[in-house]
């Protein structure tokens, strides 16, 4: 499965390129197109793992997001 997200920026917080930065380093792969970034993953553990890290390590950076998941 992918969990695919999608953020929104201000000026105010950080750049789009410091955001993928921080989600390189998490294992997250930026995506063209509908969304910012994909990461894969096998079950519904793995899933909560990937989204409490995500949650944590953004926090502080003023940006906003959305998770989409799918099977692929």
């Amino acid at each position: 499965m992918k969990l695919f997200v999608k953020f929104f920026f201000t000026s105010e917080g950080s750049s789009p390129l410091e955001t993928i930065r921080v989600l390189r380093k998490l294992g997250f792969v930026p995506e063209v197109g509908d969304y910012d970034a994909v990461i894969k993953f096998e079950d519904p553990e793995e899933y909560t793992k990937i989204v409490e890290k995500l949650h944590e390590t953004i926090k502080g950076m003023k940006v906003t997001y959305t998770l989409t998941t799918r099977k692929e």
